[in-house]
């Protein structure tokens, strides 16, 4: 990196941290807590007690370890959350020039995405969106930096050690370190190939998906990464519940019951079945949260076996696109003076332009770099990005429906990534009076 390079580094250090302390201290001074909130709170709480004995399962311990960092002081773990964000700016600023675009224009679309209002509104929030954007980011940037060169075992080691960190923060990307695993494969595909050094990618991402699993089997009996499993399977069955068999016309009843009482009130229609749960609806079966989510998921799993076509529907059209919705986490009427939410709506509504344009163009390169791939059979940096992202999109909507845009976030990055990528290669190399401003000298 040259000095220019470095001065670029240190002006996107400065600017992260001047920007989030404006916002954080002049207009919202405010911890966000969401329902989701207090799962993460409770483990912290358990962790720094050595006392995981009977603990519920709801959550796994990847961020609530965050938590314990700050004693459970949220406002230290929203501090760690802003510093995490500004490493975060910094990855994705190598990352740009690894992928050879001008130190001048990495640092101009690293300064924009790291001053997104959803970015730092999520490092105001106890959530888990920040510490995972900053784990993929972190796992990408060693993806693009080690792309074309041999790599030895400790470069694999620590690469898998950091996809068990991010499984254990959220074991939905327990998927990632097979995906990559597999294009490595795929890239020059050779049957010696397939036992290499790459397998001890799934070396740890497996250690924590499993064990955490077997602790939650001591704690509640149930062999689960979370024990919501069985309640997000039911989530997407929210449109057809009424479909479901006889034998579990005591859940599909109430469910359908709040399911228009939902509609009539405006309520969020994915969160129908969890409404029902917390008005008591299944009170007089005795269960506890633990048993009910597992009846929930066998009742899920057979009455989508039963209504394929009903349950593809909800997965493409409600689910999936769900996933492309750009979106803020915050508390609007928690700001500090009376018209600063305005203020920060109408930046909001300018940035969700930007990533709805991004968004809708990575949706049309999808095709386009897999069909690529199919023809040239050429597995391009490009290409895992979209396969990363496009495997996220469809994963989760198989699973749940929900905050099914929270699931997008994290990958927003590797979006406007894709696309800066192919407008360099494929629009603007054009127009030689840009190139200057993209490429690398």
């Amino acid at each position: 990196m040259s000095d220019t390079g470095k001065k670029y580094l240190y002006y996107l250090v400065g600017i992260g941290f001047l920007v989030r302390l404006l916002i954080f201290l002049g207009f919202y001074t405010h911890i966000t807590i969401f329902p989701d909130s207090s799962g993460y709170i409770t483990l912290a709480e358990r962790i720094m007690d050595f006392n995981l004995s009977g603990y519920s399962g709801k959550r796994s311990p990847g961020y609530p370890l965050l938590i314990t960092l700050g004693f459970g002081n949220l406002y230290a773990v929203v501090f760690y959350q802003f510093l995490l964000g500004i490493l975060t700016s910094i990855l994705w600023y190598k990352s740009l020039l690894k992928l050879k675009f001008s130190e001048k224009f990495s640092f101009g679309i690293s300064v924009f995405m790291s001053t997104l209002l959803n970015v730092i509104f999520f490092e105001t929030a106890i959530l888990v969106e920040s510490l995972v954007l900053f784990l993929i980011s972190l796992i990408i940037y060693r993806f693009i930096k080690f792309y074309d060169k041999p790599t030895n075992y400790k470069t694999e080691m620590v690469t898998g050690f950091l996809l068990g960190l991010l499984t254990l923060v959220k074991p939905f990307y327990a998927f990632l370190p097979f995906l990559f695993y597999a294009l490595f494969i795929l890239r020059d595909f050779k049957i010696k190939k397939i036992i290499n050094k790459k397998l001890i990618l799934l070396l740890f991402p497996l250690i924590a998906y499993f064990g955490w699993s077997y602790v939650n089997k001591l704690n509640t009996g149930y062999f689960v990464s979370t024990t919501f499993l069985g309640l997000n399977m039911a989530q997407n069955c929210v449109r057809f519940a009424e479909k479901g068999p006889d034998r579990y016309n005591w859940i599909s009843e109430p469910y359908v019951k709040y399911r228009e009482k939902s509609k009539q009130e405006g309520k969020n229609l994915a969160m129908t079945i969890w409404y029902a749960y917390e008005d008591g609806a299944y009170d007089k079966y005795n269960l506890n949260f633990n048993d009910f989510s597992n009846e929930l998921g066998k009742f899920a799993k057979l009455t989508i076996k039963e209504n394929p076509k009903d349950y593809l529907y909800q997965v493409v059209f409600y689910s999936w696109l769900d996933f492309w919705k750009p979106q803020i986490y915050w508390n609007y009427h928690e700001f500090n003076f009376k018209y600063g939410n305005k203020l920060f709506l109408a930046i909001w509504y300018f940035q969700e332009c930007l990533l709805w344009f991004f968004r809708v163009i990575f949706l049309f390169l999808i095709p386009f770099y897999s069909i690529q791939a199919l023809q040239s059979k050429k597995i391009t940096s490009e290409f895992v990005m979209i396969m990363v992202v496009f495997s996220a999109s469809i994963l989760q909507a198989l699973v749940t429906y929900g905050t099914n845009a929270r699931f997008s976030f994290p990958f927003e990055f590797l979006m406007i990534f894709t696309v800066l990528c192919f407008l360099k290669k494929y629009w603007l190399t054009s127009y030689k009076k840009y190139v200057i401003i993209f490429n690398r000298k």
